[in-house]
């Protein structure tokens, strides 16, 4: 049986990077918590090395084997979808370009109920309502596509915490302090995955906190009941000779 790799893991989310070798910031140079592999994370690092250490974009994107453009379009996708914008998404044909974000909304609010495709009525009813021409073929292709992307990206649902678990364990690690178990997980799945092998612990150890005081304060009113009865037992003993209890 062969061994997974991460460039496997990291290729099965489209996260693997095609360039590493133009990935020449400094703390990338060693191999570990900082992969040149896991493009989600070198796009991160990207917008954090402009944002947060004062760099041009232009030289950012440089630094990182990047374009200009991907910088803008990575700086838009995370402002609007966070971490999880930086995952990349499968790009369709040159021809799909009719395929509009008010096309595929009229597609997907005429899938039949139970999600079944009708390509070549969807493709009529485009074309009467919105006056475009588009083939059934590129519609069944761009309902596949966006499924693919969909499942992809929320198969695993980041909260909006996930920027601020990131950076303290970055943190720890530039320090030298960083948890092997919790660094392990981002060496081990990049980024992406790694963040949310992490924050799922994390949610049942809040919930658990949370659940805490609601335990304890029962446990507390139980013990309170027992005292009770056990005092009134004592006071009714005493009146009268241990004929009644509570």
């Amino acid at each position: 049986m062969t061994k997974e790799s991460k460039p496997d893991r990291l290729r099965q989310m489209g996260a693997l990077n095609p360039r590493p070798e133009g990935v020449h910031a400094s703390w990338f140079r060693e191999a570990g918590f900082f992969d040149p592999l896991d493009l989600v994370q070198v796009k991160y690092e990207m917008l954090r090395h402009a944002r947060q250490d004062g760099t041009n974009k232009a030289d950012a994107a440089a630094l990182f084997g990047l374009s200009r453009q991907t910088y803008y379009q990575a700086e838009a996708a995370f402002e609007r979808d966070g971490i999880a914008g930086l995952l990349p998404r499968t790009r369709g044909p040159k021809s799909a370009h009719k395929l509009t974000g008010e096309v595929m909304r009229l597609v997907e609010e005429h899938l039949d109920a139970n999600g079944q495709l009708q390509a070549r009525s969807l493709a009529e009813l485009v074309h009467s309502r919105l006056g475009i021409s588009v083939h059934p073929r590129s519609i069944e292709r761009a309902v596949a596509r966006k499924k693919n992307d969909d499942g992809r990206t929320h198969a695993i649902t980041m909260p909006a915490n996930g920027k601020e678990i990131y950076e303290a364990l970055r943190a720890d690690v530039v320090c030298g302090t960083a948890c092997a178990r919790r660094m392990g997980a981002i060496v081990f799945h990049g980024l992406w995955r790694g963040l949310a092998v992490l924050i799922t612990p994390e949610q049942s150890t809040i919930a658990r906190q949370q659940s805490a005081p609601r335990s304890t304060t029962t446990s507390v009113v139980a013990h309170d009941r027992q005292l009770v009865h056990m005092l009134a037992n004592m006071v009714l003993a005493a009146e009268t000779g241990g004929s009644h209890v509570y």
